[in-house]
């Protein structure tokens, strides 16, 4: 539940009551991403993600692009998260931060390690517990309400710097529904582990929906529920950890403290899903052969026993502690312009994959009112990019840097990749049309 808490807490500060009005809206665009992604992901679910399924409607140059976009994110994603395990946990006792990132990261890494059933098994006892917590604050939220709710929706407010409540601004309204939507959107990383799923054609796109729409409720619901509540209370939204500040507002310090260790469980969590995720990921780019054939041969291993890609799981784990050096800002501009992109390009091959009879076929999970869901995906990809354009802090930088890697990738494709001997493409495991 690191959404809740990163993005979450981030929304409030800059939106105040907005957030609740966002993060309601946030659920909507979140059930696009959803189904836009679970078509593609039921259609082709291999350990690549996104880059197999838009490379295999769209042509290798757009796969590959998508591969140079998620290659370019895994890494910094990893390092944010460890170190906001360690900012949470120094609100608990005093310890060193940059020690505590390292040793989150190792510690990730290890679970990443483990057997495929005892990494799953860990991440959802964890899970579970996060939940709880979760669901206790959104319950603290609708048991002090305060205000009309509609009110609340209708005319978003923040405090100023004098604890006077104002109208925000329409700005701060429109980047906070970008960061809402980035903290609900999530799901599609089960298409990672779908060589490792039963009947991947048939049950891929519901294991999507199911985790994409039960994340995206379970992350709102608790920032809806604050901010109705802490609408009485302008001095939460000013603290630098809101949802604790909340809870320590109504249980007192300790509750607080107990809180901020939930979180830290809960970003630790993330931070292993996300490890098995990138691991799995660079597994996928040596088994398609993008490195050179020893560095390929390495990173394509599978332990038998375990039946997880160790060497790039290692590999992974390495890269990411090396961005830990770099500044959590600048790990954020990495990372913030990641949903305008992979939305755009997942939404067009999906809209182009069932004209082609590529996506949605027997036996695949199909998107409903075709061509409705990928046209709304493309219409909130150009939104955030418009919204991410007016940020000059983060999302303008995210956006350029992102935009220029993948110019570079498709011309790294035309140039090196293309002139290979039989050229490029994503490499499918199993017939994609064969359910």
């Amino acid at each position: 539940m690191f959404s809740v808490y990163g993005p979450g807490s981030d929304v409030l500060q800059q939106t105040g009551t907005g957030a609740a009005a966002l993060f309601l809206i946030a659920i909507g665009a979140a059930a696009i991403w959803a189904m836009v992604y679970a078509e593609l992901g039921s259609a082709y679910p291999y350990a690549g993600g996104d880059y197999v399924g838009v490379g295999s409607i769209l042509g290798p140059a757009a796969g590959f692009a998508s591969l140079a976009l998620w290659a370019l994110v895994i890494l910094p994603i990893n390092a944010f998260l460890a170190k906001l395990v360690s900012i949470y946990l120094a609100e608990v006792m005093p310890i060193p931060t940059v020690a505590v990132t390292y040793a989150a990261l190792l510690l990730g890494a290890g679970a990443a390690l483990l057997a495929v059933r005892a990494s799953a098994i860990l991440t959802g006892v964890f899970l579970a517990i996060s939940l709880l917590a979760v669901a206790a604050l959104a319950v603290a939220g609708l048991w002090h309400p305060a205000g009309n709710f509609i009110a609340v929706l209708t005319h978003p407010r923040i405090p100023n710097a004098h604890g006077q409540w104002i109208p925000v601004a329409t700005s701060a309204m429109a980047l906070g529904a970008v960061n809402a939507a980035f903290a609900t959107a999530g799901g599609n990383q089960a298409i990672a582990f779908g060589e490792e799923l039963i009947d991947p054609h048939r049950n891929m796109g519901r294991v999507i929906l199911i985790a994409c729409l039960t994340g995206a409720v379970a992350i709102a619901l608790p920032v809806i529920t604050v901010a109705w509540s802490a609408s009485g209370h302008p001095g939460i939204f000013h603290g630098a950890a809101p949802l604790s500040a909340f809870v320590t507002s109504l249980a007192g310090s300790a509750a607080g403290k107990a809180l901020s260790a939930v979180v830290a469980l809960a970003v630790f969590n993330a931070m292993i899903a996300q490890l098995l995720f990138a691991s799995r990921l660079l597994f996928s780019f040596a088994r398609d052969g993008v490195f050179p054939s020893s560095i390929n041969a390495a990173l394509s291993r599978v332990d038998p026993d375990s039946g997880t890609p160790r060497v790039a799981t290692v590999v992974v784990a390495a890269g990411s502690a090396l961005c830990c050096m770099i500044t959590a800002h600048v790990l954020l501009v990495f990372m913030s312009g990641l949903i305008v992109y992979a939305l755009a390009l997942v939404s067009i091959a999906v809209l182009v994959g069932r004209l082609r009879g590529l996506t949605g076929g027997p036996g695949f999970w199909r998107s409903p009112f075709y061509p409705l869901m990928p046209l709304l995906g493309i219409a909130l990809s150009l939104a955030f990019a418009a919204a991410d354009w007016k940020d000059p802090d983060a999302g303008r930088p995210s956006l350029i840097l992102l935009g220029a890697l993948l110019l570079a990738s498709l011309g790294w494709y035309q140039l090196v990749l293309k002139r290979r001997p039989g050229g490029w493409a994503p490499r499918l495991e199993r017939d994609t049309h064969d359910p």
